[in-house]
């Protein structure tokens, strides 16, 4: 591990040692870890947007739809 400074305002300082305190116990540390992960896969996932072919509306639709749990649009089968 290594020790390091950031400044910081005082509100920003109270809100990450209030989400250190709900999700790591208070360990702040812990927190920047977490920070740290997230801004990687957050530069991941624009690197694959930046590159992926672009996509029709309803693929698209039906993934969001699958995406926030709705259900598909049932067809009818024949007898």
């Amino acid at each position: 591990m290594e020790t390091f400074s950031v400044s910081v305002s005082a509100e920003t300082k109270k809100r990450l040692k209030s989400a250190a305190d709900r999700a790591y116990g208070g360990n702040v540390s812990a927190l920047i870890e977490a920070i740290a992960v997230e801004a990687d896969r957050q530069h991941a996932l624009d690197w694959l947007l930046r590159r992926a072919p672009p996509i029709e509306d309803a693929p698209f639709e039906a993934f969001m739809n699958e995406m926030a749990g709705r259900k598909r649009k049932r067809t009818r089968r024949a007898p």
